[in-house]
């Protein structure tokens, strides 16, 4: 039976880059036990939301390949023996902006790019497209102890279509990194998202979100049958959960809506 033990970070995190790394690191060393993948919330590195200069956010972002911030994960990650989800304010070559990015830091200690957000939170009177640029296209699938993994950062959620092209593509796992922002049944609707989009993929969606004043919390993993097998709450902390591949394909096969798909409308807007 192939098994992928996942560790979640919730935590609330600061507009310090040292002090953040310095609080991730604290959090997993405190808890870590067996985990093989280990995933970070979304603005895990820096908050702009927090900082709302996009010139201090450009200041305070790295280069992947010379960042002290992923240097820490990368010690981190070889010392344990594990893959680590790192959520990367990366410098662009057009400031003020950066690119809000995931980077899978591996257990051989490398930091591997494989995701920029395309849907950018420009809703509930926050806009950051202020501070980044979207990304162009869908993470390439990463396989993690056979599960086939892909990525997406919080806003992300609410596109249902790109979850499915995962799904498509033999995803049997998204992981999410989110800053679930609070407001009226917003906690609800992160909720309902997370588990429709684990359930008509028949995926695992492992969904690490902050946590604090300004974010929901409520990180967990919800199973390829929709419902939620771990709720971390609103406390900050790192837990550890047991993902089954079988479970996947028992999922699939009871309910086999990615072969039963058509993927063939054309829709046509009349104006």
């Amino acid at each position: 039976m192939s098994e992928l033990v996942v560790g979640i970070v919730q935590a609330d995190f600061s507009g310090s880059p040292q002090a953040n790394l310095e609080k991730a690191v604290s959090l997993i060393k405190r808890g870590y036990r067996e985990a093989d993948l280990i995933v970070l919330p979304e603005y895990s590195m820096l908050n702009p939301l927090l900082i709302r200069d996009p010139h201090r956010v450009y200041e305070l972002s790295e280069e992947p390949t010379t960042s002290k911030y992923l240097a820490g994960f990368v010690r981190l990650a070889e010392s344990l023996g594990a893959d680590i989800v790192v959520h990367f304010v990366e410098k662009s070559s057009t400031p003020p902006y950066t690119r809000s990015s995931t980077i899978l830091v591996t257990s051989r200690g490398e930091a591997l790019y494989v995701y920029s957000k395309m849907h950018l939170f420009d809703a509930y009177g926050y806009r950051e497209s202020e501070f980044f640029i979207p990304g162009t296209a869908p993470s390439k699938l990463v396989v993690v102890k056979s599960f086939e993994t892909g990525f997406a950062i919080c806003y992300d959620l609410r596109f249902p279509e790109l979850f499915r092209l995962y799904a498509l593509s033999g995803a049997k796992l998204v992981v999410v990194q989110a800053g679930w922002v609070r407001g009226p049944l917003k906690e609800a609707v992160l909720d309902s998202l997370a588990s429709s989009r684990a359930h008509e993929n028949t995926i695992y969606l492992v969904l690490a979100n902050q946590v604090g004043e300004m974010f929901t919390g409520r990180s967990g993993v919800y199973s390829p049958w929709g419902y939620k097998e771990l709720d971390m709450g609103y406390r900050e902390g790192y837990i550890e959960h047991k993902l089954l591949l079988d479970e996947v394909e028992r999922a699939r096969n009871t309910t086999p809506v990615l072969k039963q798909s058509t993927e063939k409308w054309e829709v046509r807007l009349k104006r």
